[in-house]
């Protein structure tokens, strides 16, 4: 088999080309097909999301997602080698061989700018986040969407040896930082003093109109929005009666006609 450029690949192929090649039978809503995932037989009728505009979909049932090459991987059950080649023949090779294509990655949306607090500025708090830090890489998220998010390993203060996230008003003001457990240790997160995490519905400061996705953890939430879902949030406690009220008045600002449960 002949070297296969993954980056010309991707640019050649589209998601939405690859859904029909995979026999994928999914209902397009809002400008996302969503459905079951017939690899992994569970997680509801809309557990398979794909995003055609970014070129990315996610399984909340396997909380897995990726590129056009991932998705081709993840529906056969083959190695993303072995999913691009598949890709190549099915697809052939380019037809202009003088043109320069260049990758194009979808970003993630520039958060506005953080509420400043004079015994405490958020912003030289993140920048000495890691975001590459190697205790992270179990975690499958990319450095660039921990940066977009706030995020990384933290080396020193109450979140030292944990994923330090920030955590936001629905405006998008950073109110603190939250620390995730890389491992077993409990609890598996920790508020800063003086937030209340009932208040608070994360990644509710990046809600569009459309579906609602509600899961468990803040890491689902970022692994769901790197494959292109996101409006995806999660509560920070056990559910009450207060944040379902939250939700319900997001959802109605927002404009989101539904909600799905992950």
């Amino acid at each position: 088999m002949p070297f296969v450029d993954f980056a010309e690949l991707k640019t050649r192929v589209s998601i939405e080309e690859a859904m029909q090649m995979l026999g994928l039978n999914l209902t397009l809503n809002g400008g996302q097909y969503r459905g079951a995932c017939p690899t992994c037989r569970s997680g509801g009728d809309r557990a398979l999301i794909i995003t055609p505009a970014k070129g990315l979909f996610y399984c909340f049932a396997k909380k897995t997602g990726g590129d056009v090459i991932a998705l081709t991987a993840h529906i056969r059950g083959i190695g993303v080698k072995d999913a691009a080649e598949e890709l190549h023949r099915a697809f052939g090779t380019v037809q202009n061989g003088t043109s320069t294509v260049s990758k194009s990655r979808a970003t993630a949306p520039q958060a506005p700018e953080a509420r400043k607090q004079p015994a405490f500025d958020p912003e030289a708090y993140a920048a000495r986040l890691d975001a590459s830090h190697a205790s992270l890489a179990s975690l499958g998220i990319s450095a660039e969407t921990l940066k977009a998010w706030k995020a990384g390993h933290a080396s020193s203060g109450t979140n030292r040896g944990r994923l330090a996230i920030a955590l936001r008003d629905r405006d998008g003001n950073i109110l603190g930082f939250a620390g995730r457990s890389l491992g077993d240790e409990q609890p598996s997160l920790t508020i800063p003093n003086g937030i209340n995490p009932q208040e608070i519905i994360f990644g509710a400061d990046r809600v569009e109109a459309g579906t609602l996705y509600l899961v468990r953890d803040v890491l689902d939430v970022l692994k769901a929005h790197e494959s292109g879902v996101t409006n995806c949030v999660c509560f920070l406690t056990d559910i009450t009666a207060l944040q379902v009220e939250m939700l319900a008045a997001l959802m109605a600002t927002k404009h989101c006609d539904t909600v799905e449960l992950f």
